[in-house]
């Protein structure tokens, strides 16, 4: 094979690649990106204009390379590859969420797109450029139109895709949904902005659901479900997993709470309590919340500890929310999510400074009366930081919390009988 030939076919196996990884988000996007409007399917097939552009790269990939074009037009596509990597992600997270329906993302969550879209359209053009041009690859003329035109292609893709996106917002703004569990559905609130902080509802009914896993085998899952009355609450959990299973109840009412423990399943939580003090967890909070509270206390912290990335606007079973995200490591997620314990050390205690290398993420949606609805976290670390015999490398942590139905009247009551 000569060499030319060589160049053309490494070039070309490149373009297949970044083809590839653009046919992977356009699939992803097309698959998480449907809030139901009249032009869905447009908001779809606008996904996959990105992937014909890079297959401009593999229908005429550049030619008649130096050992100089070769390096330059090699880091172009790393550039392009690390740029899309983050989008692909960002995706995926968005698809995790039952019932989380895209609908307009923020800035600063498409400016990697953005990029992502030029160094790649770059790529795939230069060799169509010049040779339309006829020059020698990374001419100064020809790789000053190739820049111009890939300006031109990234803002007609990006436009595409965001005047359909902008079509399907305003269709559903005339539609809206009836109501939600979730909060609002008037399409003519719209959520406040991720570092405006978020509130508590006056109630909930919460639902936390939790897992554990080492590398990418599912270990353990917990779930607790309770509501809440203001500061008054009442839930029950219970945990399973190769370490043990249990159970665990929790009331509060006033300054007065009560706490039930136990593994024995002839024994369900609410049969016997003990009195207890409100938030005996130790969770983060000013009130002594335990569900709900914590999440919220984070999400609200002062922006200078925790800054927060606003992901955009999406459906939640029809009420419309703004996506943040923030940094968070292991023990605030343990200070947050409290059946996260249940799965790290079978106990609601938590040990002297656990999972301090530990890091991750916590999402929240905040709604248009400005209140959290829905929070989800993931942090990972090395698998000897956690006691776990398991055999592999590293260790996750992730929860789920709904808080739905904030604007009905909830009844708790103290416990019938109670053992001291």
């Amino acid at each position: 094979m000569t060499k030319p030939a060589q160049d053309r076919r490494q070039l070309r196996l490149l373009a297949v690649i970044l083809t590839g990884l653009w046919a992977v988000t356009a699939i992803a996007i097309a698959t998480a990106y449907r809030p139901g409007g009249p032009v869905d399917v447009l908001v779809a097939l606008a996904c996959f204009v990105p992937v014909a552009i890079a297959d401009l790269g593999v229908i005429r990939p550049a030619r008649k390379l130096t050992r100089r074009h070769r390096l330059i037009l090699f880091w172009i596509w790393i550039m392009a590859v690390l740029f899309v990597l983050p989008v692909i992600y960002g995706v995926a997270s968005t698809v995790t969420p039952e019932g989380v329906q895209g609908l307009l993302p923020s800035a600063e969550a498409a400016y990697a797109g953005v990029i992502a879209l030029y160094f790649m359209s770059w790529f795939s053009l230069v060799g169509l450029v010049h040779h339309r041009l006829d020059v020698r690859p990374l001419d100064r003329r020809a790789s000053v139109v190739t820049s111009l035109v890939a300006a031109g292609l990234t803002v007609v893709a990006g436009l595409a895709f965001f005047f359909v996106a902008v079509v399907n917002d305003r269709e559903l703004r005339v539609e809206p949904a009836s109501a939600s569990r979730f909060g609002p559905t008037d399409p003519s609130l719209d959520p406040p902005l991720c570092d405006a902080g978020t509130a508590l509802g006056d109630g909930a009914r919460v639902l936390i659901e939790a897992k554990s896993a080492v590398d990418t085998f599912d270990r353990g899952t917990a779930v607790l479900e309770g509501q809440r009355d203001g500061l008054d609450e009442a839930w029950g959990g219970s945990w399973t997993g190769p370490d043990g299973e249990g159970q665990q109840a929790y009331l509060r009412v006033g300054p007065q709470a009560w706490i039930n423990d136990t593994s024995d399943d002839s024994q369900a939580p609410g049969t016997t309590w003990s009195e207890s003090t409100p938030n005996p967890f130790d969770l983060l909070g000013t009130v002594d919340l335990t569900m709900d509270g914590p999440p919220q206390t984070l999400a609200d912290a002062p922006r200078g500890a925790i800054v927060a990335e606003d992901l955009g606007l999406e459906h939640v079973e029809g009420a419309r929310a703004r996506h943040c995200r923030t940094f968070i490591d292991g023990p605030a997620a343990l200070k947050t999510f409290l059946p996260l314990r249940w799965l790290l050390s079978n106990d609601s205690e938590m040990g002297e400074s656990p999972l301090e290398t530990w890091r991750g993420e916590l999402d929240w949606w905040v709604f248009a009366d400005g209140e959290l609805g829905l929070a989800t976290v993931r942090v990972s670390g090395a698998r000897g930081d956690t006691g776990w015999d398991d055999d592999g490398v590293r260790a996750f942590l992730e929860a789920r919390l709904e808080a739905v139905d904030r604007d009905e009247t909830i009844d708790i009551s103290a416990p019938t009988a109670s053992e001291p």
